[in-house]
Formats: structure tokens, C-alpha cells, sequence
């Protein structure tokens, strides 16, 4: 065990500085495992596998930060302003390194080493052997579902073809030199990956970070859902749901009495392997993104409805490190923060589709089947079904921003939603006596290629910045 130990942290740690390709990796030493057991204690690095992006939570309509308090973070203070106000770049240095960039493309080289190796690996444990590839096939798609929605435009079936994607290494070569494959050459890789890993992986995880059957099919239903093939992702989030479907009931929680809020809400899970909404698990990569200084908008704070305890469970009036100035700010509990596939979000993305459908009802009966595991006692009033589709579309975008509000999918559903006129939105904010516009179009919705990377390579084509700087 202590070899494999060794070598899963050789690999592990890969870094992103000094080599001369497009993804900057200079390997501490190539060790490559022998056996099916080898492989196998690869993808079982949680703390590689366990953590999905971070930067976007800033990027939000949801969100509200006062010059005045900014000082009172204790991390990443430049980059989460530069960040939270849409500037041309996060990291300003070739020195820096972006976090999301480098974690990401770490668990697609681990994800290639096993696949490059695992078919002629020693061992006689055949089922093994097709779960392990079928877990490096998801791993990898996943990865590559985040990077393509924060590094490049949001999937257009007009422009897909042309778009610039993201790098798209599929062996473990730390030596070659990629250039950027479009966004539809990247969509097709992950679906791709994720419909063999489908026929594979078993239904249910040992762990909640390992992809499963279902946690795959859950994915498949994001990503269709993203790529606005509605019928599709209907059909995998119907398939994934009748799995496992179940949801926490936020009544039968609190917090612990006679103690400050941010001590978290009494007997509630502390660790995010024991999410039981989690059907593929996964956690912001950064450090407590709303720890400090940060308020939730007032738009947002208008959508919950009285009695909605997901408001309740998201602000507090004092944070560990003294009382807040501006109201109650944001409440980072345990298990939010989430990047992975949760039940949840699969209702919503279930009754999403029907809205868009034309199946109203079905989208009604999702929302309300949510909502009455999030209210007080008694306060649960259900949506009425005799909504046109237009209308239950509503409803399923609003309970989409209080349900997933710090999960960072905002970012995504702004990208999405402003090619779609109705719900296009220009969003203004004020910091240091200065107003910042981002309107729908604004290019700076798709996060800079890192500064350090195309220092290393460039002829790595730069996406185009709005001038924010």
C-alpha cells in the first residue's frame, strides 16, 4: 500500500510550471503502475477527484461585495475583486497559477494514464479492470465539462464548430504541444467518454466522489440540458432520478442551539462523503469562497418565498471573524459549495426540459416534489399546475438561482440563458466610486486562458477581453 501511496501522490502532484507544453506539467517522475490494484488506488486519489472549479462563484448576478469590507478577507483578496468585477484576468502574473486550470487538466492526465495502461495491466480481475476505465472515462469527461464552460463560450449549435474550446489532450503525453480544439470537438469527447462510461460503471458508487452508472447518466442530462437538447437531457435525468431520488428535508434541521450560526446547523452531514443528495459528488476547489464580506443580492434574497429555509440556511448575521456591516452575510455550510451531480439539480433539470417541452405539469410536480422537503412546517404552499409552459419555465429558473445559489452554477446559467433574448440580462455593479456594465454579450463571461500558460506556449490563442482591467 505505501508504494501505491507514493505513487498516486508522484502523480498527483504533478505541477504546472517549466514545461514547454500547452498545459505547462513538469512531472516529479514518471511512474507507471503495473497492475489492475495500481490503477485502481489512482482513481481512488479523492483529494484529486473530490474537487471541482472555483472561480466562478463571483461571477454572479447573486452576489453583492463592499469596497469597505474587502480587506477583511484573509486570501485571495486581488483576485477575488478582479473576479467578482469581471476584470480581463483573475491572476495577473505569468508567475501565478489558476487553480481551476491546473486541478482540472491534473485529473485528465491521471484519468489518461489509466487509460493509456489499463488494458494490458497486470491482473486477473476482469470487472475491475472495465469499472476502472469506465471511472477514468467519466473523470476525464467531467474535467473537461468544466473547463469548456469556463474557458470558452457556452455551446451554440451555430458556432460550436468554430468556437475555440480548450486543449484536448486524451494520452498522457506531457510533452506534446495541443493547440485548442473547438467546443464542439470537446463535447464530443465527453459525450463520448461519458456514454461508454455509462455501459460499464456500476449503479450505485462504494464512494460518492467515484462515478456510477447513475452519477454518469446525471452528467449526460447537465450537459444535453447545456447543450439545449432537451429531449435527451430529460431522458438521462429521468434515468438517473429513477435510481436515487433522495432529497433532505430541510425542516427536520436546525442550528445548534444556544450557538452561533456559523457553527452550522445541528446533526447536519460535516462531510461531503456523507452528501446524500450527492449522486457523483464533488466540492469547490477553493477555500470557503463566501467565508467573509460577501451578501447575497437583493434581487435574489426577493425569490424566496416566506418560510423558504434554504434563506434561512444561507445567511448569517456574524461570521466567525466578527459582525458583519452591511446585513446578513453568506452562510457556507457544509455540503454547499457542491460541483458534482446532486439529486436536486436533476429535478430541476428534469423540470426544466418538460417547461421547455411543452409538458407543463410535469415540470409543476418536479418543482413542488423540491420545494416541500426546503419549507417550514406548514409553510409549503405548492405551486398551482395550470401553468402555461411559459410560466412553469419561470418558475423553474427562479427555483433554479434559490436551490443552486452557492453552488456557483449561476455563472453557467447566465451564459446559457443570455442567448436566449427573454431572459438576457445586463448586470451593473459599484465598487470604489466606480460602476462596472456587464452586458449579455460581454466577453469576459468566458474566464482568460491563464497568463502563465500562454507565456509558456505563445501561440496558444488568448479568448478575447472586454478591455476591463
Amino acid at each position: 500500500m505505501k508504494k501505491i501511496f507514493i505513487l498516486t501522490i508522484t502523480l498527483a502532484t504533478l505541477l504546472f510550471t517549466g514545461c514547454e507544453d500547452y498545459m505547462d506539467i513538469t512531472p516529479k517522475g514518471k511512474v507507471i503502475p503495473q497492475t489492475v490494484a495500481h490503477f485502481n488506488e489512482l482513481m481512488s486519489n479523492r483529494n484529486m477527484f473530490l474537487l471541482g472549479p472555483a472561480n466562478m462563484f463571483q461571477l454572479s448576478d447573486d452576489i453583492v461585495m463592499y469596497d469597505d469590507e474587502l480587506n477583511r478577507l484573509f486570501t485571495r483578496v486581488i483576485e477575488t475583486e478582479n473576479t467578482y468585477l469581471f476584470k480581463d484576468h483573475i491572476y495577473l502574473s505569468v508567475d501565478m497559477s489558476d487553480p481551476d486550470w491546473e486541478g482540472l487538466y491534473k485529473q485528465i492526465y491521471v484519468s489518461n494514464v489509466v487509460l493509456d495502461n489499463i488494458d494490458n495491466a497486470e491482473g486477473n480481475d476482469e470487472d475491475l479492470r472495465i469499472r476502472i476505465k469506465g471511472e477514468a472515462l467519466a473523470q476525464r469527461a467531467q474535467a473537461f465539462f468544466w473547463l469548456v464552460n469556463l474557458y470558452a463560450k457556452h455551446y451554440d449549435s451555430n458556432t460550436s464548430t468554430t468556437d475555440l474550446g480548450v486543449p484536448m489532450p486524451v494520452k498522457a503525453d506531457v510533452n506534446a504541444v495541443l493547440t485548442r480544439a473547438t467546443v464542439q470537438e470537446v463535447y464530443t469527447l465527453i459525450e463520448t467518454d461519458l456514454l461508454e462510461a455509462e455501459k460499464v460503471l456500476p449503479t450505485n458508487p462504494e464512494y460518492n466522489y467515484r462515478p456510477s452508472k447513475q452519477g454518469v447518466q446525471g452528467l449526460l442530462a447537465k450537459m444535453y440540458l447545456f447543450m439545449g437538447k432537451f429531449a435527451k437531457a430529460l431522458e438521462y435525468a429521468d434515468k438517473s432520478l429513477s435510481e436515487y431520488s433522495f432529497l433532505y428535508d430541510y425542516k427536520t434541521y436546525d442550528f445548534h442551539p444556544f450557538m452561533p450560526k456559523f457553527m452550522g446547523p445541528d446533526q447536519w452531514p460535516r462531510m461531503a462523503k456523507d452528501d446524500l443528495e450527492a449522486v457523483w459528488g464533488r466540492v469547490s476547489g477553493g477555500f470557503m469562497p463566501y467565508t467573509v464580506a460577501v451578501y447575497m443580492s437583493d434581487e435574489l434574497k426577493s425569490l424566496y418565498d416566506e418560510g423558504d429555509r434554504r434563506y434561512y440556511f444561507s445567511v448569517q448575521d456574524m461570521s466567525m471573524f466578527g459582525p458583519n456591516m452591511h446585513g446578513p452575510s453568506i452562510l457556507p455550510l457544509a455540503l454547499r459549495h457542491r460541483s458534482g451531480i446532486h439529486t436536486a439539480e436533476l429535478y430541476l433539470i428534469r423540470a426544466e426540459c418538460n417547461a421547455r417541452l411543452e409538458n407543463a405539469t410535469a415540470a409543476i410536480n418536479d418543482l413542488n416534489t423540491l420545494r416541500e422537503k426546503r419549507f417550514n412546517e406548514g409553510a409549503f404552499v405548492p405551486y398551482e399546475t395550470d401553468k402555461t409552459s411559459d410560466e412553469a419555465l419561470d418558475l423553474v429558473l427562479k427555483e433554479r438561482r434559490v436551490e443552486l445559489f452557492l453552488d456557483g452554477q449561476r455563472l453557467f446559467d447566465l451564459k446559457r440563458l443570455n442567448k436566449e433574448p427573454q431572459f438576457a440580462k445586463t448586470i451593473t455593479r459599484t465598487f470604489k466610486g466606480q460602476t462596472y456594465t456587464i452586458e449579455p454579450d460581454d466577453e469576459n463571461y468566458v474566464l482568460a486562458i491563464p497568463k502563465k500558460v500562454i507565456n509558456l506556449n505563445p501561440k496558444m490563442e488568448q479568448n478575447p477581453r472586454a478591455g476591463r482591467n
